[in-house]
């Protein structure tokens, strides 16, 4: 047990233990790579694709008790002391089935995991509304690594229509402080914290596509993100694209395809900006395969390899649950308020579903709690942690490709032997 504490607490020697893990099929010897925290439901939106929000999801939203929930900053510190101990972190994303600058110690919270360790990539992902630009200065000093800004319009009509209880104005402040980050990331010769601008596409801002673009550039940010809208059954499928609707949108998308870069994932527009366009071509697989009917979209590319997000992956909803990946928010793998992070990390759910995650079919009723509705094929089928499974496989097949017999006997004797 001393070795393995001292292999976790070397980061190089730590990504041998995720393989570790995957070799054995069912125990982790380190702990995840990325984490996802969601530091409160509280909100001060109600976009209209929410899960939580939506003025569309009537009886199926949130409920009052939920949206109150905030995790504690004693709780949310003895978390990063469990991680401390089980290594390999190397990503925290502060998130939330609310807004996370809603959280009253945000700021400290940012502090903590900086006093932890200065090299994990700290990412927000905000509404941004909340922001100043004292906030920003002070995010600035703390090293934060990026926002990822949820904004779904690249003008202010589209974010007034896509965002109820929101107008212009707030769009056009947004903008100010995005800019203001941009600036001061010049003038102190910063790289970071990277702007990511995260546009969830619908039919009720599919026509603003252009303008997201062009807002990206215009306010500095370094990528920007285009993803389907992930619907509610029977509630927000009212927002998928028809076919109409979709064919118009495949075809700007294709004359944006003429500007890009997939090799180096850039887009350049006609004027010479430029910036980081994440998984466009993707994007464009998704819109082209998405299910008018139920919004399924990854049925084909998730059936294609096995899940190794059980390894890579965790998340610590409001209400304490800790849950596998980014779409199993009803599939609880344990609650940090009657656990420890770390003893539901290495617990017995959590080991069943790193094996069934590598053994069974995406289709088998085990996943059923995977996604919004059980009933509805868009859990595993929408996966948002295809950017985690598809490295990591092409790592195990490598490995597999270059010495099948010792892979064998890894798994084999990890299995048996290794920390039964």
């Amino acid at each position: 047990m001393a070795g393995l504490a001292k292999l976790r607490k070397d980061k190089t020697k730590n990504k041998m233990l995720v393989t570790a893990g995957i070799m054995h099929s069912a125990r982790a010897f380190t702990g995840p790579e990325v984490l996802h925290i969601d530091l409160t439901n509280w909100c001060n939106y109600n976009c209209i694709a929410c899960w939580c929000r939506s003025p569309l999801l009537r009886d199926k939203a949130m409920p009052d008790w939920e949206k109150k929930l905030i995790i504690p900053l004693e709780k949310i510190k003895g978390i990063f002391d469990d991680i401390d101990e089980l290594g390999g972190l190397r990503q925290v994303k502060l998130v939330g089935g609310g807004e996370p600058f809603m959280h009253p110690d945000i700021l400290k919270i940012v502090e903590h995991i900086r006093s932890k360790d200065r090299n994990i990539e700290i990412d927000i992902n905000t509404n941004f509304s909340l922001v100043t630009e004292d906030i920003a200065n002070r995010l600035l000093e703390l090293g934060v690594g990026s926002f990822t800004v949820s904004l779904w319009a690249g003008s202010g009509e589209a974010y007034a229509a896509v965002h109820p209880n929101q107008s212009a104005a707030t769009f056009e402040k947004i903008a100010r402080v995005l800019k203001f980050i941009s600036a001061r990331k010049k003038e102190l010769h910063l790289a970071y914290p990277r702007i990511v601008i995260h546009d969830v596409v619908f039919n009720k801002n599919y026509r603003d596509v252009r303008n997201m673009l062009e807002f990206a550039l215009d306010i500095g940010a370094d990528d920007i993100q285009f993803v389907p809208v992930d619907p509610v059954k029977d509630r927000t499928e009212s927002l998928l694209l028809n076919d109409t609707e979709k064919a118009e949108l495949l075809n700007v998308l294709r004359e944006i395809a003429q500007h890009y870069n997939p090799e180096g994932f850039r887009y350049t527009s006609p004027d010479g900006r430029s910036i980081t366009l994440s998984d466009f071509l993707s994007f464009i697989r998704r819109i082209e395969k998405v299910n008018v009917k139920s919004g399924a979209y990854d049925e084909e590319v998730v059936d294609e390899i096995p899940c190794y997000v059980g390894w890579l992956f965790a998340r610590v909803m409001a209400t304490g649950n800790v849950v596998p990946c980014c779409k199993g928010h009803r599939m609880t793998m344990g609650n940090i308020y009657k656990n420890r992070f770390k003893e539901v990390w290495l617990g017995a759910t959590y080991n069943r579903f790193r094996k069934n995650c590598l053994k069974l079919s995406k289709a088998d009723a085990y996943f059923s709690a995977i996604g919004n509705d059980a009933a509805a094929k868009t859990g595993c089928y929408n996966c948002d942690n295809l950017w985690q499974n598809f490295p990591m496989h092409n790592k195990i097949t490598a490995l597999k490709q270059k010495n099948r017999f010792m892979f064998s006997l890894g798994s084999f004797l990890l299995r048996g032997v290794f920390l039964k």
